[in-house]
């Protein structure tokens, strides 16, 4: 019995992060990163953006969400037909509200601060001088931040986070 000679390779596969565009002309557009140089950062879909800029125009977008910005498929013909068919057409797409696409496409937002308001309990203040005198301070600001966060649930925490951000649309659209 003969032996192939036979190369394994293996590719490793990237998945492209998406960005949005939230400020300037090119609002509400989803591009892809190509290179990340020292000054430049430049698209596969043309044009770049000074690296210090990333922040204030662009915000990584969801997996999900990016699927319904882009478009997958080759605009015109495919002349060489050599295109990969698509894996799964079955699998569902999740649809995005068309007022959600506004939202996002607008140019003129407003910033506010979500405040969030959790009830915990934390010792008095002469047992916390007690405790940082006789043990390091560093330590004991730990234990206690520590402590604190210990008493705190995902579940409390997303709760409370839906509730502001009610309270928040009541609050700034209450006269509509």
């Amino acid at each position: 019995m003969q032996k192939d000679n036979i190369k394994e390779t293996s590719e490793e596969v990237e998945t492209k992060v998406h960005y949005q565009w939230i400020k300037g002309d090119e609002s509400g557009n989803v591009v892809t990163i190509k290179e990340e140089g020292s000054k430049w950062i430049t698209f596969n879909e043309g044009g770049r953006l000074a690296k210090d800029l990333k922040d204030e125009f662009l915000q990584p977008l969801d997996p999900d969400i990016a699927g319904e910005f882009v478009n997958t498929k080759a605009l015109g013909t495919d002349p060489l037909n050599v295109s990969a068919p698509p894996i799964n057409d079955s699998i569902p797409k999740k649809e995005i509200s068309p007022i959600r696409v506004l939202f996002n496409k607008q140019k003129k937002n407003s910033k506010v601060k979500l405040l969030l308001e959790f009830p915990v309990n934390i010792p008095q203040k002469d047992v916390y001088e007690l405790m940082s005198t006789s043990f390091d301070k560093d330590e004991v600001n730990n234990i206690l931040q520590s402590f604190i966060l210990d008493q705190l649930s995902e579940d409390e925490i997303s709760d409370c986070l839906h509730n502001s951000v009610q309270s928040l649309i009541e609050s700034k659209y209450k006269g509509e």
